[in-house]
């Protein structure tokens, strides 16, 4: 009896380990394929310098000159990362999600707090699309208040905020080429800003020198103590840590390698936008009358940049929040999928679509920006995300800590360092913010760890891979029955959209000045580009990248297919062949192109609209090896010009087949007469013997038969003896 139970266990432990198997294979069935080219990733990458457009007006204003001594440790620590983060990648090339999955893996031994870390870091991403919605808004709405024109702030705020999520729904290619257009002038802008800046200082007069009277010279701010240097610090490192966003792309780019080494560029970029920019600032903007970026950043751009200072900010300014939303929409989502294979959250997470497409992990994204926007207030929104952003840099750099002497770990002592001050900073920094905010802050990666747990239970079927799965694997039921008619009412729409809201602001600037006029327009152009795009994805885009697919595998098909495949011109010129022609002519696929195919095939005519459309031809290749092949064609109009169609097929083994075949049965009909006509000659051969064998019998009878009538003769002459021989049988 004991030992049955042993076996039911053990059975039921071997069949749960197979359900677990199954489950296991099941939920990692979809895996994110390498798509963005290096200049895409790179753009990704460098990005997250524009994040010193949002955070140094407002600390110039609170410190002055006194903020350089915040942004002077940043950035070093800024470097040390980036230069880590790299060697982090080199040896976990296959991780996405960058920073935050490589924390889980220093962490590995403490799961709770490397998934705390990771989500921690997430948080600090999410919260830029609202936060960029909200000082977009505000800056349409300061340019458009004076001209009497009413500003939808709501309508504006989910608009730019929802505006990334559109792109990025269908596909990270479109959201990696569009970002990819404007990164690289805004990053070259802010570059100028600071080096033109630092240059003008540096050649100017004295008064508006590259130092002041003093390098400690402050005006109208007073000493800075520790707990105001950790309260700016809290806020620098949301800014100058977040220029290693490169590491999020490493695993879907075409050459991790290349974007690798954007880490260490973005690393040395460092020192000219956070510490000269910041310098610039401090020495270009005075008296802007509060923390506004806009103002702040076109007082400090006049004095070398002149009238088209105000442009220029406006065009940087704008470039930075949707581009900064774009990176954010953009590694959010590979954060949470590769928490998901690694088992830190969800399986439902690590479902990801053949274009690109993380379709759970967006979705809880734009909720989770969603309700960011809902509160309202950047500052807010910077301290309570800015306080789990934080939180992650001390895991990593805890975990860095705690492998040190480990492959891929540089400066453990650097990171221990790092790890004890960001900690004071955590503490006394966000005290001297808010304790409310700070509690709250250190809340919310547990209340997203709540909801990923609920999302596990609830037997909702979005809530599950398998019905995401199932999604992306059934054909598209939405293809529109007419693409040249979509195509051109969305032309139109945006064209006639255009001209109209050209025509009514230029009918309210004409009394204006040319400054606001510039600003409304460089707004305009850019909302326009981002909205443009973000209709052409779920309308053009999708049927362009059907066609694409369609090409694609009709390439594969063309490429892997068995038989030799040739396209020929309406003159028998070879255009295009596979790679099975090229192994049975033995030619290179440059020597087949542009020759015609009847010199490779002599019994074929000069045009091909006079061959049979099947025949059988010789074939010696240019390894003289002979083949007897059979050739089928058929014609296409291609627009304009006539195309064939070949398919060459080698039929000597079946040939060689046939004729062996046809031996064989000729063999066999041979052996099978022949063995007819003998049957028959035994035939005949037995019926002479059984005649033979009937005279015979008859003979023997005649002679038997003699010899018992004289045997009864010889009794009869002998009757005493025949009766004395038979006495006994008649007893």
């Amino acid at each position: 009896m004991l030992e049955l139970n042993i076996n039911n266990a053990y059975k039921k432990k071997v069949s749960f380990s197979c359900v677990d198997k199954r489950k296991l294979n099941h939920r990692f069935s979809s895996r994110l394929e390498p798509s963005l080219s290096p200049v895409e990733s790179w753009g990704f990458g460098l990005s997250g310098l524009l994040l010193w457009l949002g955070t140094a007006p407002s600390m110039h204003a609170a410190l002055g000159a006194n903020a350089i001594f915040v942004w002077l440790p940043g950035a070093i620590a800024g470097i040390v990362l980036n230069l880590q983060v790299k060697r982090l990648g080199t040896q976990w090339p296959k991780v996405s999600g960058g920073t935050p999955n490589y924390t889980t893996r220093l962490l590995k031994h403490y799961p709770g707090l490397a998934r705390y870390g990771a989500l921690g870091y997430l948080l600090g991403w999410v919260s830029v699309p609202p936060m960029n919605a909200i000082i977009l808004t505000d800056l349409i709405k300061a340019t458009l208040t004076p001209l009497g024109i009413s500003c939808p702030v709501t309508l504006l705020r989910i608009g730019f905020t929802i505006l990334p999520f559109l792109v990025a729904f269908s596909g990270t290619r479109a959201l990696g080429i569009l970002h990819s257009c404007f990164v690289f002038p805004a990053i070259g802008l802010l570059l100028a800003f600071c080096i033109q800046g630092i240059g003008w200082l540096s050649l100017t007069t004295p008064n508006f020198g590259f130092f002041s009277n003093s390098l400690l010279e402050i005006q109208h701010h007073p000493p800075l103590n520790f707990v105001e240097w950790a309260k700016w610090f809290f806020i620098a490192v949301y800014a100058v840590y977040g220029c290693e966003t490169a590491s999020s792309f490493v695993a879907d780019s075409r050459r991790p390698r290349g974007t690798l080494r954007c880490l260490e560029f973005a690393a040395w970029l460092i020192v000219p936008v956070f510490l000269g920019g910041s310098w610039v600032l401090t020495r270009l903007a005075t008296d802007t009358g509060g923390n506004n970026a806009f103002l702040t950043l076109t007082a400090a751009a006049k004095p070398f940049w002149g009238e088209s200072a105000s442009f220029l900010v406006t065009f940087l300014i704008a470039c930075g929040c949707l581009l900064s939303s774009a990176t954010a929409v953009s590694n959010s989502p590979r954060i949470l999928y590769q928490l998901a294979r690694d088992g830190y959250l969800s399986p439902v997470f690590a479902v990801v679509s053949r274009r690109g497409v993380f379709g759970p992990s967006l979705t809880f994204t734009l909720l989770l920006s969603l309700v960011c926007l809902i509160w309202g207030n950047v500052d807010d929104l910077v301290m309570v995300t800015g306080t789990g952003y934080l939180s992650s840099m001390i895991a990593i750099h805890l975990g860095l800590w705690l492998r040190r002497g480990k492959v891929g770990v540089l400066w453990p002592w650097w990171s221990g360092g790092l790890f004890l001050l960001e900690t004071v900073v955590l503490v006394v920094g966000g005290l001297a913010w808010s304790w409310k905010h700070l509690l709250i802050g250190l809340l919310l990666p547990i209340a997203i760890l709540a909801v990923d747990a609920a999302v596990r239970r609830v037997a909702f079927p979005p809530f599950h891979s398998s019905w995401w799965i199932e999604r992306y694997r059934s054909p598209s039921q939405g293809e529109m029955p007419d693409f040249v008619l979509v195509q051109v009412g969305v032309l139109i729409f945006l064209i006639c959209s255009a001209t109209a809201v050209g025509w009514a602001a230029r009918a309210r600037l004409d009394s204006f000045s040319t400054q606001n006029y510039t600003n409304i327009f460089v707004l305009l152009l850019l909302t326009s580009v981002f909205v443009g795009v973000a209709i052409a994805c779920w309308t053009s885009l999708p049927q362009v990248t059907s066609i694409s697919e369609a090409q694609e595998q009709a390439e594969h098909l063309f490429k892997i297919a068995l038989d030799a495949i040739l396209v020929l011109d309406e003159k028998g010129v070879i255009m295009q062949a596979n790679p099975a022609t090229e192994k049975l002519f033995g030619l290179d696929n440059n020597d087949l192109i542009g020759h015609p195919l009847n010199q490779i095939l002599s019994g074929l005519t000069d045009l091909p609209s006079d061959w049979p459309d099947r025949c059988e031809q010789p074939l010696t290749n240019n390894n003289r090896d002979s083949y007897l092949v059979e050739v089928a064609i058929s014609g296409r109009n291609n627009q304009d010009r006539q195309e064939y169609v070949v398919l060459v097929r080698d039929i000597t083994e079946r040939k060689q087949a046939e004729v062996k075949l046809r031996q064989a049965l000729q063999t066999k009909e041979e052996l099978a007469a022949k063995a007819t006509a003998q049957a028959q000659q035994l035939e005949i051969t037995l019926q002479d013997l059984r005649q033979t064998q009937t005279q015979l019998i008859q003979t023997e009878k005649m002679s038997s038969l003699g010899q018992l009538v004289a045997g009864i003769a010889h009794e009869i002459n002998n009757p005493i003896n025949f009766i004395y021989g038979n006495l006994e049988y008649a007893n």
